[in-house]
């Protein structure tokens, strides 16, 4: 049987005297799905993340706090800061709390789809770094699950890259904290090759967290056209200029 796909609503005291009617609509979109233990918790999208056009450019930001999802025995959304650019961009630093009383796999995927498309060649890059802490005196575990990453950039729903993958994990002692140092490819970002981006770009965030424990990332993957080896204005620049050269030569010397 396929597992039940439960669409809730995000709440959360940011936005909690923002009335409906005071919503606009975003010309950057977005979409976060969580996932816990591998089967969906929420779907949430701009309007839901409490995200915001910066005027006069193709980029929007989003912030909120304090989001239970999946229940008392699931994950609360401590903070969240997105990017978010057209060009495309995204970048997400997220701090999350594990509030069942044993470890958990937890997927966050975010989404931004891509306009326009970019049927040639691409650069790309991106990076991530982070961090967990102990809340509850037993020590803290932060691990990359079996066959995933931390990290894994994908254009048109396809990986095109992972970042500190299975088996990797840190831990800390009673009360302490734990950092996942940054680790980036494509640097500077963006020059490492990448296929045509069609449809999105997307990170996905995931990782398994001790009982009770506190975990937090900044990650970004950054998507540009690949430039052109020969752009048309300087092949027409040293075809007027050779031009130029036979012109001259014909040219009747004076007396």
């Amino acid at each position: 049987m396929l597992p039940v796909i439960r669409r809730t609503a995000l709440s959360f005291a940011a936005l909690a005297a923002l009335s409906l009617s005071s919503l606009t609509a975003n010309a950057v979109s977005v979409e976060l799905d969580v996932l816990i233990g591998g089967e969906q918790a929420g779907v949430y999208t701009e309007a839901g993340l409490g995200c915001q056009d910066i005027e006069g450019t193709p980029t929007a930001s989003c912030a909120g706090t304090n989001a239970v999802v999946g229940g008392g025995e699931g994950l609360r959304l401590d903070s969240w800061s997105l990017f978010l650019d057209s060009d495309p961009v995204v970048s997400a630093s997220v701090a999350v709390t594990n509030l069942s009383a044993v470890t958990q796999q937890y997927t966050l995927l975010f989404t931004l789809p891509v306009s326009p498309a970019i049927p040639g060649g691409t650069v790309i890059g991106g990076s991530i770094q982070g961090g967990a802490t102990d809340n509850n005196g037993n020590g803290v575990t932060l691990a990359a699950p079996t066959s995933s990453s931390f990290y894994t950039a994908l254009i048109d729903a396809l990986a095109v890259q992972t970042l500190y993958g299975a088996p990797q994990s840190f831990s800390a002692g009673s009360f302490a904290s734990l950092n996942v140092p940054n680790l980036a490819f494509g640097t500077p970002i963006p020059s490492q090759a990448g296929p045509p981006a069609l449809t999105s770009i997307a990170i996905r965030l995931d990782f398994l967290l001790s009982a009770g424990d506190s975990a937090s990332f900044t990650s970004n993957f950054v998507v540009q056209p690949a430039v052109v080896p020969v752009p048309a204005a300087a092949w027409l620049l040293g075809s007027a200029l050779g031009l130029f050269g036979v012109i001259r030569r014909k040219a009747p010397q004076a007396a």
